[in-house]
């Protein structure tokens, strides 16, 4: 397993992304407002796993974040983006706090274009909760029950009138739980991963 690093203009700007490029399927990783890409890395047997199930990873920085130039493109248009220049069909989105939101925006813009969405703790989606009673894709909610930044009790709402969704909350973990306890997400995670390719 091995992973290249990129610095490529995408959406008029220098983006910069991490890409383990072998493998069957695709899956994309998105970093929360406090990370980058890179941070992604931290996960060591998670992106060992994926590499045996013959997913190729992708990790970008999001624009003015970590190594990219500051742009203007909203950030669901900064995900078309980077999927256009990728090339990139019938991927699984993941997204962390910030970009957990972004992903599931970008899923209900984009149906056609996503197999399925992991959300960890997704935020800045408060007022849009009602929006997402139309997203039909597979989804996979995740938070820490301790989280103090983006509350518990919206992954409840999102469950109650999401059709295609199910929801675990880590007891005693926080926003970011995914770093503090690898194993007990990677639990949750591939046991979604291979529902979705049964």
């Amino acid at each position: 397993m091995y992973f290249v690093e990129k610095e490529e203009e995408i959406a008029g700007k220098k983006v910069f992304y991490i890409k383990q490029p072998v493998g069957k399927k695709d899956i994309i990783f998105m970093h929360g407002k406090s990370y980058t890409a890179s941070d992604w890395l931290k996960l060591n047997n998670t992106l060992i796993e994926l590499y045996n199930l013959e997913y190729r990873f992708y990790a970008f920085d999001f624009p003015g974040f970590g190594k990219s130039q500051p742009n203007e493109i909203d950030p669901v248009d900064f995900i078309q983006a980077f999927i256009e220049y990728k090339k990139l069909e019938n991927f699984v989105l993941v997204g962390a706090s910030m970009s957990g939101g972004f992903a599931l925006k970008y899923a209900l813009k984009h149906p056609e274009k996503v197999k399925a969405i992991v959300a960890a703790a997704p935020a800045w989606i408060e007022n849009e909760i009602e929006s997402f009673k139309n997203l039909n894709k597979p989804t996979l909610l995740l938070w820490g029950s301790n989280d103090d930044k983006v509350n518990p009790k919206i992954g409840n709402q999102l469950k109650e009138i999401m059709p295609n969704v199910s929801l675990h909350v880590f007891r005693g973990l926080s926003h970011p739980f995914y770093f503090e306890n690898e194993d007990l997400f990677d639990q949750y995670f591939f046991d979604f991963l291979k529902k979705i390719n049964e």
